[in-house]
Order: C-alpha cells, then sequence, then structure tokens
C-alpha cells in the first residue's frame, strides 16, 4: 500500500487522541491502509502505562510489567519484528511464592503438573480438567475478540448442551471462589489461578460474577486461527509471551517506528481540548493551546469517561450517552513501586533443579490464597492499604540491562489493592507506609532485599492518575466484569467502536475486549473505520471525491 504523503498541516484523513499503545496499534493500520494520520499524546512521551518511564534516574522500566496478553496478530500483522520488537522467552517463567516454597512456572507442563501433585495427588490432572472446560466453552461460545461483543445473552443462546449453559451460567455469574473450590482441592492451586483473574477489579473472589476474569485467554486462545497444540501461549500461568528486550517500552517503540514508516505522525504535548463538530459529523480536533486539526475522523483512546465529559457536549452525542458513560465506576487501585538495587536479591528455599540466574529471569507473585485475596480486596474496599498486599514484580534489567546502570538493576513493582480513597488520612501521608509493608512483604521471600536497595520511588493511586492520566487510577478503563464488559461498554450506543457522533469513534480499554496490553482494540476500531469509509466511497457518485474536513 502506498503511504500517503502529507503536508503535516491538515486537513488529516484520521486523528487519533491518545497515544497509548491501542492508540498508536489503530494508527499503525490505518496508516498501512494508507490514509493520512495524526496522533495527538498529551504526554511528553508515548506509550501511556505501557511506554518507557525514568522511575529513579538512570533507572527505566514501564508502569505495565507483562507482554503477556499482546496479540500475536498485532505483532505479525503490523510486522513489529521488523521494527526491532524481540523478546526472550525465559524458562521458568513466573515464581508465585508461598510460606514454604515457590511455586515455579516451567514452560514444560509436566513439571508444573508434578508441583500441583506435589501439593496434592491428582491436583495435575484437576488443573488441566478445569483450564480445559474454560477453553471448551470460550470456542462453544462463538465470540470474537476481533469483532464487538455480542453481549451475554447471546453468547449464551450459541450453547447447545445443558453442561455448557450450567458452566457458562457459572463462571459468568457465579463467584471465583465457588468455581476454584469445586474443581481444585489446595489452596496454592486456587491462589495461581485465581491471582489472574483478580488483579484488577476491586470486586472479592466471592462476589457474583468474578469467575469471567479466567476467560480472557481462553476466549484469546478461541479467536486465534491455527493454533499450534504446543503454542506458547497456551501455558495458562501466563508469562509465556517472555520479556522484551529493552522492556516494555520497545512494544511502544516498535510500534511507533511503524507508524512513522506508515507516514502516521506523531506528536507529543499536545493535549486535546475538544472534539469539533459540524452538522452532526467530527470534523477534528482543538488542542487545549489553541492549535486546530481539521479530519473527517477521530479516534479517542483515552477513556471514555474523560472523552465524553470533558471534550464533548449534550449537542455532539447527546446528553444520554453523557450521563451514561460519567456513571461507569472507575474504582481504581494501581500502587507502583520501581526499586533500584545494587545487584540481584538472593531468592529463598528454591527448589534444586531451580538456580539463582534462572529465578532473577522471573516475573514473581504474592499472594497465598483466595482468603489473601478476600482480605487485601476488603481492605481496599474499606480504603485502607492492604496489611497483606497482592504483589506482582519482577526484574527488567535482568533481560535488559540497559534499563539500569552497569552492575545494577531495577526491580519493578505493581501492587494491587490500593484504594484510590483512603479511608483516613491521604496518600501523601500513607505512600511511604505502604511502600515499607510491600518491601517488608517481598523480604520474606528475598531476605537480602532491604540490603540491595539504593532508592524508591513510590506511586501512589493518586499519583499514577496525575501522571498517565487514568482515570480513579483504573488502568483497564472500567471494571473487567460481565455487565460492564460482556455487555455494552461503555454504552449501549457505543458498543461497536462508533459513537453517536458521525466520524467519532472510539478505541482503547473502555471498549470490547477491555484493558490489558493486547492492541486488539486498536486492531477492530481501524477495523471500523476503515469499513465506514470504504462503504461511504462506494455511496458517493465516481466522480465525487471523499473530504476530511
Amino acid at each position: 500500500m502506498t503511504v500517503t504523503e502529507h503536508n503535516g498541516s491538515g486537513p488529516w484523513d484520521a486523528i487519533v487522541i491518545g497515544g497509548g499503545h491501542n492508540g498508536l496499534v489503530c494508527a499503525a493500520y490505518l496508516g498501512k491502509a494508507g490514509l493520512s494520520v495524526l496522533v495527538l499524546e498529551s504526554r511528553e512521551v508515548l506509550g501511556g502505562p505501557c511506554g518507557s518511564f525514568e522511575f529513579i534516574p538512570g533507572y527505566t522500566a514501564s508502569f505495565s510489567n507483562s507482554p503477556g496478553s499482546l496479540e500475536s496478530r498485532v505483532v505479525s500483522e503490523l510486522e513489529l519484528a521488523e521494527a526491532g520488537l524481540r523478546f526472550e522467552r525465559s524458562d521458568p517463567t513466573v515464581l508465585q511464592f508461598f510460606p514454604e516454597r515457590p511455586f515455579v512456572v516451567w514452560r514444560d507442563q509436566s513439571r508444573v503438573d508434578a508441583q500441583f501433585d506435589a501439593l496434592r495427588a491428582g491436583e495435575g490432572k484437576r488443573y488441566r480438567r478445569f483450564i480445559g472446560s474454560l477453553e471448551d466453552l470460550a470456542t462453544r461460545l462463538g465470540v470474537s475478540i476481533f469483532e464487538p461483543c455480542p453481549g451475554l445473552a447471546s453468547m449464551a443462546s450459541n450453547l447447545k448442551t445443558a453442561a455448557d449453559r450450567d458452566l457458562f451460567d457459572r463462571v459468568f455469574h457465579g463467584s471465583l471462589r465457588e468455581i476454584l473450590y469445586e474443581y481444585l482441592e489446595t489452596d496454592e492451586a486456587r491462589a495461581l489461578i485465581g491471582l489472574l483473574a483478580s488483579n484488577v477489579n476491586i470486586v472479592p473472589p466471592s462476589a457474583p460474577g468474578t469467575a469471567c476474569g479466567l476467560m480472557f485467554r481462553p476466549l484469546a486462545l478461541a479467536s486465534a486461527t491455527r493454533l499450534p497444540a504446543d503454542d506458547f501461549r497456551r501455558m495458562p500461568l501466563r508469562g509465556s509471551t517472555g520479556h522484551p528486550i529493552g522492556g516494555m517500552g520497545a512494544i511502544i517503540d516498535a510500534i511507533a517506528n511503524r507508524c512513522r514508516s506508515f507516514g502516521v505522525a506523531l506528536r507529543t504535548g499536545a493535549r486535546v481540548g475538544r472534539v469539533l463538530y459540524r452538522d452532526g459529523q467530527a470534523c477534528g480536533v482543538e488542542c487545549e493551546d489553541g492549535t486546530v486539526h481539521e479530519a473527517g475522523v477521530v479516534i479517542s483512546a483515552i477513556n471514555p469517561k474523560t472523552l465524553f465529559a470533558d471534550l464533548l457536549d449534550d449537542a455532539a452525542v447527546g446528553a444520554e450517552i453523557r450521563d451514561g458513560v460519567a456513571r461507569v465506576p472507575m474504582r481504581g487501585s494501581a500502587f507502583k513501586m520501581a526499586l533500584a538495587l545494587d545487584g540481584t536479591p538472593h531468592y529463598a528455599n528454591l527448589p534444586g533443579d531451580l538456580t539463582q540466574a534462572q529465578a532473577a529471569t522471573c516475573q514473581f507473585r504474592v499472594t497465598h490464597s483466595i482468603d489473601y485475596i478476600e482480605q487485601a480486596i476488603t481492605d481496599a474496599l474499606s480504603g485502607r492499604p492492604s496489611e497483606h498486599p497482592i504483589i506482582w514484580g519482577l526484574i527488567p534489567s535482568v533481560i535488559s540491562p540497559q534499563l539500569a546502570p552497569e552492575g545494577k538493576h531495577i526491580m519493578s513493582l505493581n501492587i494491587w489493592h490500593a484504594p484510590y480513597d483512603l479511608a483516613e488520612g491521604d496518600w501523601a501521608d500513607e505512600k511511604d507506609r505502604f511502600a515499607k509493608r510491600c518491601i517488608d512483604a517481598l523480604t520474606q521471600y528475598m531476605p537480602d532485599l532491604p540490603d540491595r536497595i539504593l532508592d524508591v520511588c513510590s506511586l501512589s493511586p493518586r499519583d499514577c492518575e496525575a501522571e498517565l492520566g487514568i482515570v480513579g487510577s483504573n488502568i483497564t478503563h472500567g471494571e473487567m466484569l460481565p455487565h460492564t464488559l460482556f455487555g455494552p461498554r461503555p454504552h449501549a450506543l457505543a458498543n461497536d467502536y462508533r459513537t453517536p457522533l458521525n466520524g467519532l469513534y472510539l478505541t482503547g480499554g473502555g471498549v470490547w475486549p477491555g484493558g490489558f496490553v493486547t492492541g486488539v482494540p486498536g486492531h477492530n476500531t481501524s477495523k471500523a473505520v476503515l469499513a465506514d469509509l470504504a462503504h461511504r466511497s462506494k455511496a458517493v457518485p465516481a466522480e465525487a471525491t471523499w473530504h476530511s474536513s
């Protein structure tokens, strides 16, 4: 496809508001299709939570730690490997710490099964049966993550057997606690799997609907074509994608490079103040500095709540959708820490077949049981930082030494669940206390960690919101629960990436299939835009030319 030449001033075929990974993916697809595209990012750097960030002078990581959900189709179709994206697929992939010894997630699934069976005879088989049932259900639902979500009722109507309908009810309407206790017999196995469904929502695992978080990976697998039986994405305990060389920011660098190769203009420090429209049609944007950019297509990759509240008015889209999106809950819980280290810490109680060097390459997680998860979330709902925090972390500089000074390392930690609103005091006073509690929790498994620490950077949920613009410190732009994910997201009038304002589209975590570092919303929105432009071109006389303004 010939790249569109553009003078850089406008009008453009399309403008993307927000240079996070989904906004960039959408822009890349549109640029690849030959459109002139402008991306406007309010921060001075691209990528949002996935982009590179210098937490401590000389020590760089990202707010997001893992590319475990990055869609292979996006990587392949945008040819991100040609733009320099590489992965180191460590083995093992994950350590989950338990009081006596860590559980080691090897790529050899027989070694994983053996550890389950060491917990209790037959637990490996029970684990396989459970994961297999979820994957089978995903296949029979007939849902693709690459198409608008048809909704729960439509999904359920595709099921033909009573057994499938019963499992559907337990997964989408039952609790995470109930289904894990039904299939598995040990606290450790339940914690390993349950943690994957509990890391963003401030909803306890005993609440209805919480089991649906287990379906994210099965639905992605079911949407893939020609997936080999031994494909690394089939590892349900995650970590299988590996570490991007250069850190998570390398993903953003690769997508941005592809954007530029397709002629996409990328501008940072450009905060959009409002979406412009004329006669029911989007016609561009105005930045806060007064600069106007014209385009017949405007795509918002920011939180829909911000878009509808601040960048639009009732005359543009109607009061119904603006009021409805305003009511979408944004209970976030992101607390970020980065530790500058003078070396890799010593991991306690490693099994004999795992070296310290191997352990240092792994992602690591701290949570012991469903009760542990329940208490952490209950604390957050009460406005208290957890006494026993849920922690996801890694040392990205082991794989990518350029992220820290020579001989040093950076440990990147995501802590769940830290309430955005505290019941007592404020985060300015509480932040350092909670950070110390998290370090103390890790010290149980890395005894020399305190002696290794050179510096600490902690960002409370309020800090994360201020730095990244993520409303309420909710990294997925809304809860990932059945009624908010598989129903109209973010609203019944904007459930297929389109909005009531002709030419205005949505992408990012606030639309199907939700948040995480996938790139799928960006892919899907670009598909909707191109379909509409193709339809429009067929609807006008052959001698007419569609003009973006």
